[in-house]
């Protein structure tokens, strides 16, 4: 099974990616789909939207050992049926990734792509503008969008604007680290410690 990475962090916070490359009807077998997600499947257009939502219910399956009933909350977000734990999911062009423990958690995946460069405006500091390595600064715009991503799946606050409320304090990009982020909202200021990977494949950001 095409698991790219699994990271037990502690016994009840995991964290795996899924590298897609089976078809819809493989990924399919391997969940064992009922009737009702066989439903939710096909309402997708797409392959790929089928093959990410397949992939990331596969990596739940791995991590606990059966495939658990989600449920959808405020603002969309995945939950455990039963409570158990919390659950985050992302995707990105060929990888799915599933973060699950005992306490809030969230996952962020995205490819290193030019394209994050034309909206950098829109989600960049200022502050975070004055250590952009220019070398290196597709990989630190993805590291940056990643991180603001999971930080807005964390604090599940509508209508944040990631530009003003959301600062990733100075760091230098390797190919993992810790990031030390601000979050700004109603004059209060809440501070959240990120990890990321980051390869030539993907950039991983959790917590």
């Amino acid at each position: 099974m095409p698991f790219d990475k699994r990271i037990d962090i502690s016994a009840h916070h995991k964290v795996a990616v899924w590298k897609i490359e089976e078809s819809v009807g493989q990924l399919k077998h391997l969940l064992g789909v009922s009737a009702k997600d066989e439903a939710v499947v096909n309402a997708f257009r797409l392959d790929k939207r089928k093959q990410e939502w397949l992939a990331s219910r596969l990596l739940l399956k791995e991590i606990l050992g059966f495939y658990p009933e989600l449920i959808y909350v405020e603002n969309g977000k995945p939950t455990l049926a039963n409570g158990s734990s919390y659950i985050s999911i992302s995707h990105t062009d060929g990888f799915a990734a599933v973060s699950m423990s005992d306490q809030p958690t969230a996952i962020d995946i995205e490819k290193c792509q030019a394209r994050v460069e034309k909206v950098a405006s829109r989600f960049v500091h200022p502050d975070e503008a004055s250590y952009i390595e220019n070398k290196k600064k597709l990989n630190y715009l993805t590291l940056l969008w990643s991180a603001k991503e999971a930080l807005y799946k964390y604090y599940n606050v509508y209508g944040v604007i990631f530009k003003e409320q959301f600062k990733i304090h100075p760091f230098q990009l390797s190919t993992e680290g810790d990031l030390l982020c601000d979050f700004v909202n109603q004059n209060t200021l809440s501070k959240l410690q990120l990890t990321y990977l980051a390869n030539e494949a993907y950039t991983l950001v959790y917590c």
